[in-house]
Formats: structure tokens, C-alpha cells, sequence
């Protein structure tokens, strides 16, 4: 029986994408002069150019059995982005590199490329490009323009000994739902969401962006991990602490049945993508004015030989390349 890698139609998938893509952004002709097609793509001119790039490889940021193909395409597409929140930016165009097995059929590379196209009109994103290849297992390799401010960059190496350290939404709820998947227990959806379908906080960034919050960066290897990030960028010593107040009621609830620590969760879980900020206490409560689901999580000191400072924990931060996930 032929392979089904060999069955799928290259070109018609791309002209697919290329198609939805154009279909969802309504400035598409403007952004992109000379669209995908040809050898590369003309942008229109972008004052401050702000590039990242990421990669999600099977059993290592997703599992098939777990995730259906869209939401592995549209949840690609959120954590590329989610970059570009933290340097609040604004998204401009994504390039898309799939890397397809023998065993992926036309039908779930369209529906991958279904949830790409989901994530780009989400995100008011154009599709650059791409590129199709032969590999052992489902890959995406992404690269995102987006368009920075003339007023401000957020650096990892801006925190100063004084400022709160503060986080934009609730922390822990993609490890929980981790947690559920690694049980079998397919019933939590609620949780599972967090895990499989993050957003990226474009919202929070533009308010951070308007208070002029200089340090920022999205939580993806868990608190305890991005604030080390922002220790070392910084040279400071940072102090973590949740109240318990700030624990969501479904991750309390979920550590309860399943004797966890809520804590343990929130504090070294990964894949939150909230975004994590230090500013001054005066200009938290500004920000908070603005973006009441806000909360402090630490508070920056003067270096003492410790970039964090955190209660003991029976789980790592996750970190991306590892295997395990």
C-alpha cells in the first residue's frame, strides 16, 4: 500500500493556507506586496522590525493522542506570538516550516494547517511563507515579524532592587492540565484547555506598554524558570511568593484530589504564557488600575548569590527541548 506521506498534494495544501491566511487578515495587500508564491515574499516597509522564532516537536511539546491536529497548528502559531506580546509588538507576518512523517495523512496536514490558519486571523497575522519536508516526526518551525514600538522595548534586564515582581493572569493551570492528560484523565477539559489551546496576552502587553513597564517576559518555563531569566538578565535577586488567594479554585480543587501542591504548580508549571513584569509598586498600581486580574508573584532585590528566591519544590521548571512533555 503506498505511504501516506507520498499521498498528500504539497501544493494544494500550501495554496490552501496561503489562501485562508490572505482571507482572514483584511490588510493582507498591504502587508504583504508581494505575497507567498514566489522564490520569497516583499513585506511593506516596517520601521522597527521585531523578529523571534520557535519550534514544537512531537512528544516533546505535543502528543499527538492528546492534541487534535488544529489545535497543534493553532497552538504553534499562539506561542510564537506570544514573543511578541512580551516585546509589544504587533504581529505582521508568520513563516511556517512543516515537517511531516509517513505516517501524517492529507487530511490531518490540512487540518493542522486549518488551526495555523485559525491562529493567524486570531492574531491579525499574514502568512509569509513556508515549507513542507520529509521527517521521523511532526515538527513545526516557526519565524514571526512583528512591528515594535517607537516608544518603548521591554528587557528581561530592566528589573532594579525594589520593584514587585507581577504576573497578568492565573499560573499553573497548563501543568495541572498536563497532569490530567499524563493520568488519563480526559474528563478535565476545562484544565486540559489551558494546556492544549493558551492565548497570547497581546491585551496585557498593550497596557504594560502604556504604563511604561520596561521588564517583561511570557511565562513559558514556568514562574520560577522566567524569573530566573529575568535574574540573570538583571542581576538581581528575586523573591517569590503567591498568596493563596491568587491560586485559581480549579487548580486548588485539581491538587486536592490529586495531593499536589497548588504552589508547586503555579510556581514551576510552564506553558502559562501570562506575561511576568516587574515595575515599581507606584506604577503596579497604575497597571492594575487597567488590568485588575493582575497580582503580585515576588519583588526584586539587591543581588545576594541567589537569582530566586522560592519555597522548596518537588517539581522543576520546564525547559524546552527536554523531553517528557
Amino acid at each position: 500500500m503506498e505511504n501516506e506521506r507520498h499521498m498528500i498534494d504539497e501544493f494544494k495544501l500550501i495554496n490552501r493556507l496561503i489562501k485562508s491566511s490572505g482571507e482572514n487578515h483584511p490588510d493582507a495587500k498591504d502587508v504583504l506586496l508581494v505575497p507567498p508564491g514566489d522564490d520569497a515574499c516583499l513585506l511593506s516597509r516596517i520601521e522597527r522590525p521585531v523578529i523571534t522564532t520557535d519550534t514544537q516537536r512531537e512528544d516533546i511539546h505535543f502528543k499527538r493522542e492528546w492534541q487534535t491536529p488544529e489545535e497543534i497548528g493553532l497552538k504553534a502559531v499562539t506561542v510564537t506570538l506570544s514573543d511578541l506580546a512580551a516585546s509589544f509588538a504587533k504581529p505582521i507576518s508568520l513563516f511556517i516550516n512543516l515537517g511531516m512523517p509517513p505516517y501524517l495523512s492529507q487530511k490531518e496536514a490540512e487540518e493542522i494547517y486549518h488551526g495555523i490558519g485559525i491562529g493567524l486571523k486570531k492574531y491579525c497575522c499574514t502568512l509569509g511563507g513556508g515549507n513542507l519536508s520529509d521527517t521521523d516526526k511532526l515538527s513545526l518551525d516557526l519565524f514571526a515579524i512583528g512591528e515594535g514600538r517607537d516608544d518603548i522595548f521591554p528587557l528581561r534586564s530592566m528589573a532594579k532592587p525594589g520593584d514587585g515582581l507581577y504576573c497578568t493572569g492565573p499560573l499553573g493551570l497548563a501543568r495541572a492540565g498536563l497532569e490530567a492528560l499524563q493520568q488519563g484523565n480526559f474528563s478535565n477539559q476545562p484544565l486540559i484547555s489551558f494546556f492544549k489551546s493558551p492565548i497570547a496576552r497581546f491585551d496585557a502587553a498593550e497596557i504594560l506598554a502604556k504604563h511604561k513597564v520596561c521588564c517583561v517576559i511570557d511565562i513559558s518555563d514556568g514562574l520560577k524558570g522566567d524569573a530566573r531569566h529575568i535574574g540573570e538578565a538583571s542581576k538581581v535577586s528575586i523573591e517569590l511568593s503567591i498568596e493563596k488567594r491568587h491560586l485559581h479554585p480549579d487548580l486548588v480543587t485539581f491538587c486536592s484530589e490529586n495531593r499536589m501542591d497548588p504552589q508547586d504548580l503555579a510556581m514551576a508549571g510552564g506553558e502559562d504564557y501570562e506575561l511576568l513584569f516587574s515595575c515599581p509598586p507606584e506604577i503596579f498600581e497604575q497597571v492594575i488600575k487597567d488590568l485588575p486580574e493582575a497580582y503580585p508573584v515576588g519583588r526584586c532585590l539587591p543581588f545576594n548569590g541567589e537569582y530566586v528566591l522560592a519555597p522548596p519544590s518537588t517539581l522543576s521548571s520546564f525547559q524546552h527541548g527536554k523531553k517528557g512533555r
